[in-house]
């Protein structure tokens, strides 16, 4: 199966699990002609679109991907505020949801809003865990094949922006109750269960206060396996074969 990367980033998020004969859309921050574009414009094949949170980045054109037939699958929240009310499903935390040979588990992650991550299951890719916008997750996972993992940035980047006066000050205060620091994204790895892990992909890096080289090269002497960083029009290879 391909992970296709439509955008990873504050300006909007998005990506696809393209399969042989069916795909999965992960968040709603990018258009969906954007979307159609990467399958070919070959709709008929995506069996849902799931959804974190909220924020725009996330969730902007959620209503697009459900008036077009796409069964939007997000939390309650979320589809409120979105004004979606046809082909939409509001999730309940620890319920398993079935999208053809796609099956989806929402559970709860820490942001500045109510915020999911997503465990996934197809027979072509294995066991994929979605974690974005978080400062904390609670939660591991066995036998996971692949990672789709936020870093969003280091604290010693960040810090000398401060000093710079590229970025605020309060800047500091919001990353630290809303995102992912590149050690948290390592301390996580290595709290989990890597006994099935193919790959990782870290996701959503900041702008001004990540190094894509440089945390690419940090995750993966921390946890001997291949690391890449998503960015737009990315294709990469998630295969369910055993190790």
């Amino acid at each position: 199966m391909e992970l296709v990367v439509i955008g990873s980033s504050s300006k909007g998020n998005g990506y696809v699990l393209n399969g042989t004969n069916e795909a999965l859309c992960i968040e709603a921050g990018t258009k969906l002609i954007e979307t159609k574009k990467a399958l070919g414009f070959d709709l008929q094949k995506v069996r849902g679109c799931i959804v974190t949170h909220s924020h725009n980045d996330h969730s902007r054109y959620a209503k697009e991907y459900a008036d077009s037939g796409i069964r939007v699958l997000a939390l309650a929240d979320v589809l409120e505020a979105k004004g979606i009310t046809r082909n939409a499903t509001a999730i309940t935390l620890g319920n398993a949801y079935k999208l053809g040979g796609f099956v989806v588990t929402p559970f709860a992650v820490q942001h500045d809003v109510p915020c999911v991550g997503y465990v996934i299951q197809h027979s072509e890719c294995g066991k994929v865990v979605f974690i974005t916008d978080t400062f904390a997750c609670q939660y591991r996972f066995k036998g996971v094949n692949h990672y789709l993992l936020e870093a969003n940035y280091s604290d010693e980047i960040l810090e000398a922006n401060i000093a710079a006066g590229r970025v605020s000050g309060g800047m500091r205060d919001r990353l630290l109750t809303s995102h992912f620091e590149l050690s948290n994204t390592i301390s996580y790895l290595l709290a989990s269960d890597r006994s099935a892990l193919h790959k990782v992909v870290l996701i959503h890096l900041s702008d001004g206060n990540s190094n894509e080289a440089q945390f690419v090269q940090q995750v993966r002497e921390a946890i001997g396996k291949p690391v890449y960083a998503a960015k737009a029009g990315m294709v990469l290879q998630l295969n369910a074969s055993v190790l």
